[in-house]
């Protein structure tokens, strides 16, 4: 069946209602508060009211609204989630010290309703914090299939009490040392007072076998308060240098935003050949009329861009990338241990540059000490799949050398397939011409957008 306006022959009707399928999804309302937080201060046998006003945009849907009183519980990143009641089993919940005058509102667009929480602390509430969630959603109305939710956050001290702010580090880890990637230390803490404490940190020291400080690290206050019973992860990159194989020692304290000690617990960390830090951020700015090259401050990567590689003037950035944000390898490689970022630009280049990588040891244990096996990738987010590019490799200097007109993120990748090498003497062979690439998204979109062109052209043809 074909669509037609004043007699006049037009595309079919599965492509009108395709178009509008696509462009006809509603939004979901957006959701206005009057408060996101309640924390006071409650004597016990006390009763106080807390309301929260809801609200909606003058442009939004109009909107239901469910509102519960639910468990408050932390993910290790400290995230606030609220906890259904059959999983609220701590000793110092207050879910069940609150009620709420409404559970289900409706709001009109650009207006707003009021639903008012009442707290009733028990004579005998105990001692320290007591906590709970407000969970506030969004209905979905026809046509849509995504909710709006919010989680507030209800923190009581109980007034006259006494507090008991203690914490135990349950864990503290680096994980693989590997070459050119960040030492990353992991702590785990779990709040084991009866009180709530906000703008923690996380002070990390390495010292070598002989007591010698070689690193003294923090990171920045936390911005959620640590509720008793959760526990919650610290990450840390210390600032390492180039350092030897040995054994060194990780002392890992939380402190309060005092700079008292809440928790403090020591591990040690191996490194069994000699580490290399992450590369250092650098940057090259391109013209069109000039040739250049961008080499981080350490020597191991290298791009060199020919004259022409770019229209206008840009500047190209160089720097790190962490392995564990790597999207995974395709079904006929592994990822090697070498990663970086190159960006600035906003599409490929006009001419082709020469991207050079000295391996590392990690790399070559990756592919089983045979060098022949390690290939320069880059990562394609418009297709979402790693591009595997013929890559030279000289065993002499340790170097990985291919040449592409895409730049992002880029990583050493162990592959089977053919590789020319060369040894201690230099001269690197050509090697065999890239496998033809997948048609790009963008050039099939272009070619089914000429086509119900042509179509239209021909049905006026017909009339």
């Amino acid at each position: 069946m074909t669509f037609s306006v004043n007699g006049q022959k037009k595309i079919p009707w599965i492509s009108i209602i395709v178009v509008f399928a696509v462009l006809c999804i509603l939004p979901v309302s957006a959701m206005t508060l009057s408060s996101t937080r309640y924390t006071g201060t409650i004597a016990a046998g006390e009763i106080v009211t807390y309301p929260i006003t809801i609200g909606t945009q003058s442009y939004d849907n109009p909107t239901d609204y469910t509102i519960a009183v639910m468990g408050f519980g932390q993910n290790q990143d400290g995230v606030y989630i609220q906890l259904d009641p059959g999983k609220d089993t701590s000793p110092n919940s207050a879910r069940q010290y609150i009620s709420l005058d409404k559970s289900e509102i409706h709001v009109e667009p650009g207006s707003s309703q009021t639903v008012t929480a009442t707290i009733a602390l028990p004579p005998n509430a105990g001692e320290g914090g007591r906590y709970a969630t407000i969970y506030i959603y969004t209905v979905p109305s026809k046509g849509q299939a995504v909710t709006t939710a919010v989680v507030i956050p209800v923190m009581i001290t109980i007034s006259g009490t006494k507090t008991s702010t203690a914490g135990t580090i349950t864990s503290v880890g680096t994980g693989e040392i590997t070459v050119g990637q960040p030492i990353t230390v992991t702590t785990s803490m779990k709040n084991t007072g009866n009180y709530h404490y906000l703008h923690t940190f996380n002070m990390v020291t390495v010292t070598d076998a002989g007591g010698n400080i070689i690193s003294n690290s923090t990171t920045e206050p936390s911005a959620r308060a640590i509720i008793p019973g959760n526990t919650v992860q610290y990450t840390l990159k210390p600032d390492v240098k180039d350092i030897e194989p040995g054994t060194y020692t990780i002392d890992s304290k939380i402190l309060l935003e005092s700079g008292t000690v809440l928790a403090e617990k020591k591990t040690s960390f191996t490194v069994k050949t000699d580490y290399v830090p992450p590369v250092t951020e650098s940057s090259i700015t391109l013209t069109p009329g000039s040739a250049g090259t961008l080499t981080s401050p350490d020597g191991r990567y290298s791009i060199s861009f020919p004259q022409g590689a770019v229209l206008g003037d840009v500047v190209v950035i160089l720097k790190p990338y962490s392995n564990d944000k790597l999207k995974p390898a395709p079904a006929n490689a592994n990822l090697g241990a070498t990663s970086f970022e190159v960006s600035g630009l906003s599409g490929l280049l006009s001419r082709d540059a020469t991207v050079r990588v000295t391996y590392s040891a990690d790399d070559l244990t990756a592919a089983g000490g045979d060098a022949s096996k390690l290939k320069l990738a880059y990562y394609d987010a418009a297709r979402n799949t790693w591009v595997i590019l013929p890559t030279q490799v000289d065993t002499g200097s340790t170097a990985l050398t291919a040449t592409t007109n895409h730049l992002s993120v880029w990583a050493v990748m162990v592959s089977s397939s053919t590789t020319t090498t060369t040894g201690a003497t230099g001269g690197i062979a050509p090697v065999a011409t890239a496998t033809k690439s997948p048609v790009p998204v963008e050039i099939i979109l272009m070619s089914i957008g000429i086509t119900v062109i042509a179509s239209g052209n021909r049905f006026r043809k017909q009339k």
